[in-house]
């Protein structure tokens, strides 16, 4: 049974030159060689550190890709032995920053983790709480803003990352701190 998820169904219809061809000295890609496998190459230490802080046991692969309709996303392999394929849009790729990048990838992995853990429950809602076990909701916040900008559209944060934190008056800590004398 294949599996895919990704986080928007939308075509991105340009190719990996792009990518060689826009990358600055300031995105996550620069490398002395801009080469598609060494940005392959960082991209997936990224995932094996991600792997680690999320707790995640199989082997995954990334690859960039001229064209992901959904932008990023991670297949589920055909046979256990087999690892998971992180594909990513190449284009995509090149409009995200270091941690735009790494809210992507955790997003994806939180997929994976879903997958090993309960298969049945996939929601982009669960993916991303597992993914804010390692990156800040703002960021996968700029990942979603810059998805439903190439896609045309506009989503619903709150279906996609839970409700807000409730934020705490700077006086409710003042408040039971004077009860408690």
């Amino acid at each position: 049974m294949r599996f895919r998820c990704g986080l928007l169904r939308n075509s991105a219809l340009l190719t990996l030159a792009l990518l060689t061809s826009s990358l600055t000295p300031t995105t996550f890609a620069a490398e002395p060689t801009n080469t598609p496998k060494a940005i392959e190459g960082r991209l997936q230490s990224l995932v094996g550190d991600l792997k680690k802080r999320l707790e995640i046991a199989p082997a995954i692969v990334v690859t960039i890709v001229p064209t992901n309709a959904l932008m990023m996303s991670v297949e589920a392999p055909e046979e256990p032995a087999k690892p998971f394929v992180l594909s990513i849009d190449a284009s995509f790729l090149g409009t995200l920053t270091d941690e735009e990048i790494e809210a992507a990838i955790a997003h994806e992995l939180g997929h994976v983790w879903i997958f090993t853990h309960h298969p049945y429950l996939q929601t982009e809602e669960l993916a991303n709480q597992i993914a804010m076990r390692a990156v800040s909701r703002a960021s996968l916040e700029r990942v979603y803003a810059k998805v439903w900008e190439r896609g045309g559209t506009k989503g619903d944060l709150a279906r996609f990352l839970g409700a807000p934190p409730a934020a705490q008056p700077a006086t409710a800590g003042l408040a039971s701190d004077t009860a408690a004398h």
